[in-house]
């Protein structure tokens, strides 16, 4: 039997590799910090180890001299999965047998492709295109799908939103999914079936909590004549749904900001699974902390008191921040700097921030934006819908909340 070992990835990517690897009857194991990864090579002696770069640097290395000084383990190949790498260290990755580095997104069939040479097992992957993302805004989770249904992606989305509920203590989670552009027929009635059972798969979910956002007949004939998805309400109007999502949801920002505080200073005490909660919040923390030097991230508002919230949150952990105080002052930096994170307020003198979202787009910058707004929750997400960006967050901001968010849009894309 093949054996793989995959080192400190996150818990999505995980869950989706070990399902994948266990059809072809592939053992899996999980590399937990330097030591225990170190002492499964030997033991274990894996036909591949799988291990990402975003993790400590220091770590990374350490972990990779102790393999080259193995004589059991030093011939290992390895797969390196970045999102930032150098020249010089591409070099220097080659002298500890790594044979592949897949940039990071990850493009699910380029990964395979790789452990399929390596190891000689042959996977069944769809390559339809396909954008899928989720998000969470208000206690709404959103799920956008575009281009068409790509199955690997679709199998992902379930342990994604599984993290999300997680990372945000949803008791009751609210799920908005936007099918754009699709049109459908009856072939598509699997993957319909798939993305539904993805969707619902979390015991947390209940029918009556997911609005399907569409104009496609056959997904609104589908989900109407199948019983299992009673209650799912398919809305034409992103407005009606928002409004529909929104009406039992937390109807002000201080109401909201006044349980998340509550629960950030109960020491996780919340039901059942709140010191998990919290655990799983401080190790997905330490995991941004330990890249953190290699975060860069702009703020960019008006106001100096969100800025230096921004640029004291973030400098906590080792992130570079950089300041602007109106967009004219940020779109010439835009344009060369490789930012990672952009905070952009809406409301601004002179170009405002729905003038940068609209000059970063012409410009093909494609860096993840959070936008920073004050007005309503309704007026929020439609704004920042509209303006094509994914996710918000409401003044006054929280330190917590700021990193968690952070945590949520560096980790987004499926």
């Amino acid at each position: 039997m093949k054996q793989v070992l995959l080192i400190d990835e996150s818990n999505v990517f995980r869950d989706y590799i070990k399902g994948k690897l266990d059809e072809k009857h592939v053992n899996i194991e999980i590399g937990l910090g330097k030591l225990d990864s170190l002492s499964k090579m030997r033991s274990f002696v894996p036909d591949l180890v799988i291990i990402d770069f975003n993790t400590s640097r220091s770590f990374v290395y350490e972990l990779f001299d102790g393999k080259k000084n193995d004589p059991n383990a030093r011939e290992i190949p390895v797969i390196v999965l970045a999102q930032k790498i150098e020249k010089s260290e591409i070099t220097r990755l080659s002298g500890y047998n790594v044979k592949k580095i897949i940039p990071k997104p990850l493009k699910i069939d380029q990964l395979f492709q790789a452990i399929t040479e390596i190891i000689h097992v042959d996977f069944d992957i769809d390559t339809t295109p396909c954008i899928l993302e989720a998000r969470v805004n208000d206690n709404i989770i959103f799920v956008e799908l575009a281009q068409g249904f790509n199955r690997e992606k679709i199998g992902l989305l379930k342990y994604k939103i599984r993290e999300l509920i997680g990372l945000y203590n949803l008791n009751a989670p609210k799920i908005l999914v936007m099918m754009t552009d699709l049109s459908l027929s009856f072939v598509d009635g699997p993957n319909l079936e798939l993305l539904m059972d993805s969707i619902m798969a979390d015991p947390a979910i209940k029918n009556r909590n997911i609005k399907i956002l569409t104009l496609d007949g056959f997904a609104r004939d589908f989900l109407a004549g199948n019983k299992e998805y009673a209650d799912i309400q398919v809305v034409t109007d992103l407005t009606k749904a928002i409004d529909s999502l929104l009406k039992d949801a937390f109807t002000t920002t201080d109401t909201t900001a006044l349980i998340s505080e509550k629960i950030l200073q109960s020491n996780g005490a919340v039901g059942l699974d709140g010191s998990a909660l919290e655990m799983r919040f401080k190790s997905e923390l330490e995991a941004l902390k330990s890249v953190a030097h290699d975060i860069r991230i702009a703020v960019v508002d008006d106001d100096v008191v969100i800025r230096t919230v921004l640029a004291k949150t973030f400098q906590a952990i080792n992130a570079t921040v950089d300041q602007f105080e109106s967009g004219t002052e940020f779109l010439p930096c835009a344009l060369g700097a490789n930012y990672d994170l952009v905070f952009l307020d809406l409301m601004m003198p002179g170009i405002n921030g729905f003038d940068v979202l609209v000059k970063m787009k012409e410009s093909e910058i494609v860096t993840p934006v959070i936008v920073l707004s004050s007005v309503s929750q309704r007026e929020a997400v439609l704004k920042v819908l509209s303006a094509g960006v994914k996710s918000y967050m409401i003044k006054p901001l929280k330190p917590e909340a700021l990193l968690k968010k952070a945590i949520e849009v560096l980790q987004a894309t499926i």
